[in-house]
């Protein structure tokens, strides 16, 4: 079980994507905080400290509290590891399932993954949709022995929340590398665009809180309806 203070700031954190707060924008109190949770007001401090370095709130002294606006805002956020239904947790989210299959991986897959050529895994092409426009497709996959099952009911839904909720998967971190391309043939028909517009492309290494590697995956997104959200704190 994750530390309390982790706990707690999982919990405000779920509040803020469900608007809990969006008539006053303002966090409760530590001592408030304390008596929800039953916890100490130090470990609501080390809760909210963990929300403001995502950049969720900031600290304003002698006020308190209080949500950062751009969580009202349609953007990919590339600090949080929730997936598109959470980014657009407003809006009409569809995936369309392409392709679903369990097979192994390939030279490039291995070495993104940093397993064996041959390792069993999921691999997963869906075409996503906001508000019935194609947003992104995305290529995943999946190691086996870490994602012990999925099948076509679970990835026409969100896969994280059913690996976090239903395998209790410890997922930890990501690297995203982001970079601008042109559309082949088949990413553009799908995305309703034309072959060599420009696309803006982000391969994620996902790892577990363990440090191993259980999700290789490529998104294109169409140029015209993707935005991304990277917060900065600076400290003086």
């Amino acid at each position: 079980m994750s530390p309390k203070y982790k706990q707690v700031a999982s919990q405000i954190e779920a509040d803020i994507v469900n608007h809990v707060y969006q008539h006053t924008n303002k966090l409760l109190t530590e001592d408030e905080y304390a008596n929800k949770y039953g916890v100490s007001r130090n470990t609501v401090r080390k809760a909210i400290e963990i929300l403001v370095n995502k950049g969720y709130v900031y600290q304003v002294q002698g006020s308190g509290v209080f949500v950062r606006d751009h969580y009202n805002s349609d953007y990919i956020n590339l600090e949080k590891l929730q997936g598109l239904t959470s980014d657009f947790s407003g809006r009409k989210v569809e995936t369309r399932v392409l392709h679903f299959e369990q097979t192994v991986a390939n030279d490039e897959v291995a070495e993104r993954m940093k397993c064996p050529i041959g390792t069993p895994v999921y691999f997963v092409k869906r075409l996503r949709l906001v508000d019935d426009h194609p947003f992104s497709v995305e290529d995943s996959y999946f190691r086996k022995e870490l994602v012990i099952y999925l099948d076509e009911n679970i990835v026409q839904k969100s896969i994280y929340t059913y690996l976090r909720s239903d395998q209790k998967l410890a997922i930890g971190f990501a690297d995203r590398v982001i970079y601008a391309d042109f559309l082949d043939s088949e990413s553009a028909d799908l995305l309703d665009l034309n072959e060599n517009d420009p696309a803006l492309i982000v391969d994620n290494t996902v790892y577990l809180t363990n440090g191993q590697i259980f999700d290789v995956s490529r998104s294109i997104h169409h140029f015209k309806h993707v935005k991304m959200l990277k917060v900065s704190n600076i400290k003086s």
